[in-house]
């Protein structure tokens, strides 16, 4: 009873203005941060930033949740809206930089902002697309971000519990791949490459991908603008001579791809991701515990 709640609040808001999710998104910004939500993030930008004053990573961390709430409010335009609506909203540029007559796929390196959403379903509009996603628990909320996809797009969602096997043969069919790999899937299969100058486990799947498929690889970001004027997705031009010879080059490359974005849309960046829970075995663990010292 509660998720079909849910789902027809998510089905109301669809019809109000970006405006007043805003709004909306503000106000429980603020209220997020009074509770346990908020503790991930400030813990992450304490080490991130340490330049800054508790009172300033406060004031960051609370423009994240704003941000990141806004775009749980704005699932509703992505399950409900016509795709024309959708257009509007997300702007284009840079797209020069895609070759529409290669017949190699393309990996579209992004990393993980609040708009990810808004972006997979624009450029699932644009593209024969392929991506990995982790099944939602609750089964009605992924039927319905499954029924998005489809309605948007040609875009193949694969379970990634099932390997690599099937996302290989959907590259090699042509499909774009949208990639998001900055997130901690724990040791196995990481290497420690820096990321904000902390050791972060980063999987090596890109250049694995890059060099099984001959892709290319084009980095892409989507970040919201300012006031009520949507999103844009923009797209950097292919990387030359990747990978190269050395993999931990090639990751830090990548790393510090997604810092510079990070850094460029600080309260945009998903910091209520525990990025830094796997740690190399000489290094104290994170406590992503609350309450925490965060002076």
């Amino acid at each position: 009873m509660g998720t079909r709640l849910v789902l027809a609040l998510l089905w109301l808001l669809h019809f109000f203005p970006l405006c007043l999710l805003q709004g909306i998104a503000s106000i429980l910004g603020r209220v997020a941060m009074r509770t346990r939500f908020s503790r991930t993030t400030r813990i992450n930008l304490k080490s991130c930033f340490p330049a800054l004053s508790l009172d300033e990573r406060d004031i960051l961390a609370q423009r994240h949740l704003s941000a990141l709430i806004r775009s749980v409010l704005e699932l509703g335009i992505l399950w409900w809206s016509p795709p024309s609506r959708i257009q509007r909203l997300v702007q284009l540029k840079g797209l020069e930089h895609v070759p529409v007559d290669t017949h190699r796929p393309i990996i579209f390196l992004t990393p993980h902002l609040v708009g990810l959403e808004m972006q997979g379903a624009r450029m699932g509009m644009l593209f024969r697309g392929v991506g990995f996603f982790t099944p939602h628990k609750n089964r009605l909320i992924d039927q319905k971000m499954r029924e998005a996809r489809d309605r948007l797009g040609d875009v193949v969602m694969l379970d990634k519990r099932k390997g690599l096997r099937p996302l290989l043969r959907a590259m090699r069919d042509g499909r774009h791949l949208y990639f998001l790999p900055d997130m901690d899937f724990g040791e196995k299969d990481s290497v420690f490459v820096p990321f904000f100058g902390i050791p972060a486990a980063t999987v090596p799947t890109l250049p694995w991908l890059t060099r099984k498929t001959d892709a290319l690889v084009i980095p892409c970001v989507c970040h919201q603008k300012a006031g009520c004027a949507g999103y844009e997705v923009e797209f950097f031009p292919p990387w030359e001579n990747f990978p190269g010879q050395d993999e931990s080059s090639d990751l830090s490359r990548m790393n510090a791809f997604i810092e510079m974005q990070a850094r460029l849309f600080p309260e945009q960046y998903f910091w209520s991701h525990k990025r830094f829970r796997t740690r190399p075995e000489a290094e104290a663990p994170y406590f992503y515990r609350w309450p925490q010292n965060l002076d």
